[in-house]
């Protein structure tokens, strides 16, 4: 029984140590508490797709290195054991035989391309484009993954301090609540104050409900781009975010997308891939040269029906030639010594040895009509050059369009921050009047609430403001290859 008990004691152990070691391996903190950079790294690395992105990479290699192992010699080797019955061709004569036999055989064969119309060289080329294009694929899909994650991570600190705003709405509600109820109760102000603040603390307290939920459904976006569990432990860092400048200094657009031209994976993979089309080309074109290969072999045979004859020496055997005399009675012979034949049976091992067999030539294969086939293939080729001139075309178009808009973005984004922060400076000022004129009996709760609505609307606007100007601003930080961390 305590055997079992230490049993079940190590397995727990070990479980829970797995357990610990598998949430360390997520966090790389241990804390359960991420930074933007932590969490950038991380997807750029565990998101789903972008490790499907790497297996289409590690196929390119592999197609690379294949490319580059089809050079070497090609060696094959057979071997096959016959049972005959009937009329057979008996290999290790040639003979043409009639009755049941064994066989046996081995061949090892090899050849060795010598010029296959440059068709291999360019090959190899072509993978290895296909390879940077695959890395610059990787790097592409890593950098819009880090952008979903500097928007998701700016949704949870705007959820964030949506929530600190709301809690302190509703707070003051509830003093004004608390307070307007004793003034009630002393007969001094009516009931329908009393009823406008409680409806207006019940919107307090939605409007707390509806960020908290904004800011879960955030960090849950943000989990499922780092492919972690919702059941994980993850909390964010709250970085400090200086209030962004009104009037900032940035590039002109047609400077940053001359930038991201050069800096944007994307576009070297879109132009790596001309460049790899241009070999495919070349490789269908091959096809129209001669292709010469060399060749050789080994093989040897055994045949049960085959054996050995071998002549022994026997006596002298006569032979009449004639007759010594004109009448026929006296004959002449000769004496000749006999030979007789044995067959004994040719050993396995031996026939094998014996019958070895090699051979060697080249072979020359020279394209005089197909069917079109390989002017078809050159055009095929052609046209999918032109297709990835147009894709190129395409991603420098979609980059521009896309710098564009984020210029314009950050244009209105500055210009709306701006008007946000002026509002509120209004609102509040209105706002502390009117908490005044509420004290002081010259306004009532109704008109209160109306004032204190528009103050908070004007919060949370400059507040959602600051964070899609932040925002906008690190987009086209991002093409111009700065750093988009805090």
């Amino acid at each position: 029984m305590k055997k079992t008990s230490h049993v079940l004691l190590l397995a727990l152990g070990l479980t829970m140590a797995g357990a610990s070691l598998a949430h360390a391996q997520q966090d790389p903190n241990g804390d359960g508490v991420w930074t933007l950079q932590e969490a950038v790294d991380y997807a750029r690395t565990n998101n789903l797709q972008v490790r499907r992105n790497m297996l289409s990479r590690k196929l390119a290699q592999t197609d690379l290195t294949q490319s580059r192992f089809s050079r070497l010699p090609s060696i094959s080797g057979s071997s096959s054991y016959n049972f005959n019955y009937g009329t057979y061709v008996d290999p290790t004569t040639q003979d043409l035989r009639s009755e049941q036999s064994q066989t046996n055989s081995y061949q090892v064969s090899a050849s060795v391309p010598l010029f296959m119309g440059f068709q291999q060289v360019n090959s190899i080329k072509q993978n290895e484009i296909d390879l940077q294009a695959a890395e610059q694929d990787v790097m592409s899909l890593q950098n819009d993954v880090s952008l979903q994650i500097v928007t998701s991570y700016l949704n949870i600190l705007f959820a964030d301090e949506l929530i600190k705003l709301s809690r302190q709405t509703r707070d003051l509600t509830k003093q004004q609540l608390d307070r307007t109820r004793i003034l009630f109760e002393a007969g001094s102000v009516a009931e329908n104050a009393v009823l406008d603040l409680e409806s207006q603390y019940a919107a307090d307290d939605l409007e707390l409900i509806n960020a908290e939920n904004q800011r879960d459904i955030s960090r849950l976006n943000l989990m499922q781009l780092l492919n972690l569990p919702a059941s994980q432990e993850f909390q964010v860092e709250i970085p400090d975010i200086p209030e962004p400048d009104q009037e900032p200094s940035m590039l002109d657009e047609n400077l940053i997308y001359d930038t991201a031209v050069q800096t944007q994976p994307a576009i070297k993979a879109a132009d790596l891939r001309i460049l790899s089309a241009g070999k495919a080309l070349d490789v269908a074109r091959g096809a129209y040269f001669p292709r010469l290969s060399m060749f050789g072999g080994i093989n040897t045979f055994y045949s049960s029906a085959r054996d050995f004859t071998i002549p022994e020496q026997g006596g002298l055997e006569r032979t009449a030639l004639g007759f010594t005399d004109a009448e026929g009675t006296n004959p002449f012979y000769i004496y000749t010594p006999s030979t007789s034949f044995r067959r004994e049976e040719y050993a396995y091992m031996d026939q094998l040895k014996d019958g070895v067999g090699k051979n060697f030539g080249f072979s020359l294969q020279i394209p005089i009509f197909n069917g079109l086939q390989v002017r078809s293939s050159v055009q095929r080729a052609r046209l999918q050059q032109q297709d990835a001139e147009i894709n190129a075309d395409i991603a420098r178009n979609n980059l521009r369009q896309t710098i564009e808009q984020a210029y314009v973005d950050v244009l209105a984004a500055q210009r709306r921050y701006v008007s946000a922060k002026e509002q509120l400076r209004a609102a509040q000022k209105n706002y502390s009047n009117a908490q005044l004129r509420l004290n002081a009996g010259v306004i009532n709760t109704v008109d209160f609430n109306i004032i204190a609505n528009s103050f908070r609307s004007a919060q949370s606007n400059l507040l959602q403001a600051k964070y899609e100007y932040t925002f906008k601003l690190k987009v086209l930080d991002f093409y111009q290859g700065k750093d988009i961390s805090f």
